[in-house]
């Protein structure tokens, strides 16, 4: 387990582990630290369970935009996942290289198709007809040909939190049949300024259901051969991400146990689908290896509850608001002696500012620290400076 007890005292990370107690030593600011050995086992993990099927891994930047993980994605052979401009050139500044740079997202600008044109990128998932009107003019007046997958929403009502679901028809990601087989027209009338090269599907994220993707790629499949039928040979087929982790618990045994099933029905679901299957992941690869340290400022009693404030809240990791998250929180030092339920709250003047509420805690005081588990993924790339609070300093364990 990356978080471990050694006497009092909590441990992070891989062999040899990191002792908190000794990292926050002489610290006052709260701060994010990431083990990138782990990360880069996540990597690997993921890429020897597809192994003998022809696949690229392109790390879903929005994860976690660090540029350590993108240079460790490249030295490992993987690409990036980008859905906005600022995403690409950061990818691009890390080292990543354009023919490994996939672009979703349904709102890609003139300045954002530009730039993902001029340098060349992998592929462009387009999103609507309106999206593919624009790329044909541009890559027009740049001269600079696009290759286009269509990001297809399969209608696939994804088991997970409604504002991380993206698959379904009444959501805005990606386009249906009907308006694929406009794009293709488009297509066919400029065929010199845009090649269609794949079908891409992204149906929402910490999704562990693994039937929901098994569904996905059913509802594509007719799709796929439509395409094929109109004469259009499809190179690329891009499965996305979505897989999640279990944030109850720190044992990693279910969780890979379900990604072996995950693992297993992709490879059945992708048969001829196309020459390469690219891969999204994100919070699978990166969630894990991080933790937020927080320091106590007030343990406050009320005749109602109990309030531990801490120097982090939603600025810095933003889910338990945002979608009613689940992460753990342990103390960096361990009291023996009876828990107590508590909610544990940030500095920030909204009610919504939580970390966790009616959790149990050992006790704590003014000036002990905290550690939030599994903060690597959607934490620091979802931060703010609401209140004008600064942001946590980053920092990594590495080899």
């Amino acid at each position: 387990m990356l978080l471990d007890y050694i006497g009092d005292s909590l441990h992070f990370g891989r062999e040899p582990q990191c002792c908190l107690r000794d990292f926050v030593a002489g610290r006052t600011e709260p701060c994010y630290l990431y083990d990138l050995r782990h990360f880069t086992e996540r990597y690997r993990c993921f890429r020897s369970a597809f192994a003998g099927l022809p696949h690229t891994i392109h790390y879903a930047v929005k994860a976690n935009a660090h540029p350590v993980f993108l240079r460790r994605v490249v030295e490992l052979g993987g690409g990036a996942d980008v859905v906005s401009g600022g995403e690409l050139q950061r990818a691009l500044d890390s080292g990543v290289p354009p023919e490994r740079v996939i672009f979703s997202g349904v709102g890609k600008s003139h300045a954002e198709l530009r730039l993902a044109l001029t340098c060349g990128i992998k592929q462009i998932n387009v999103e609507s007809v309106g999206e593919m009107r624009r790329i044909i003019d541009l890559a027009e007046a740049l001269g600079r040909p696009a290759r286009i997958a269509f990001r297809f929403n399969p209608s696939v009502d994804a088991e997970t939190h409604p504002y991380i679901a993206t698959g379904f028809r009444s959501h805005k990601f990606g386009i249906d049949a009907e308006a694929v087989m406009t794009c293709l027209a488009l297509a066919r009338q400029s065929a010199r300024w845009v090649q269609v090269v794949g079908v891409s599907l992204h149906i929402g994220s910490q999704i562990v259901d693994v039937e929901n993707f098994a569904e996905a790629l059913r509802n594509t499949r007719p799709l796929v051969a439509a395409l094929r039928e109109q004469g259009f040979a499809l190179s690329t087929f891009d499965v996305g991400g979505g897989f999640g982790i279990h944030y109850d618990t720190g044992d990693e045994a279910r969780e890979l146990e379900n990604f072996a099933r995950y693992a297993e029905v992709i490879r059945q679901g992708v048969q001829g689908l196309a020459g390469e299957i690219l891969f999204e992941p994100g919070r699978f690869l990166v969630a894990r290896c991080g933790v937020l340290l927080a320091r106590v400022e007030y343990v406050k009693t009320t005749p109602y509850k109990t309030f531990v404030i801490v120097n982090t809240g939603m600025h810095h990791l933003i889910r338990p608001a945002l979608y009613q998250a689940h992460h753990r929180i342990l103390p960096v030092v361990q009291r023996a002696g009876p828990s107590r339920v508590v909610d544990v709250v940030g500095p920030l003047c909204e009610s919504s500012d939580f970390l966790a509420q009616g959790i149990e805690l050992p006790e704590v005081r003014e000036g002990d620290w905290l550690a939030i588990a599994d903060a690597g993924a959607y934490a620091r790339s979802m931060a703010s400076e609401y209140n004008l609070h600064p942001f946590p300093d980053e920092e990594f364990i590495v080899e």
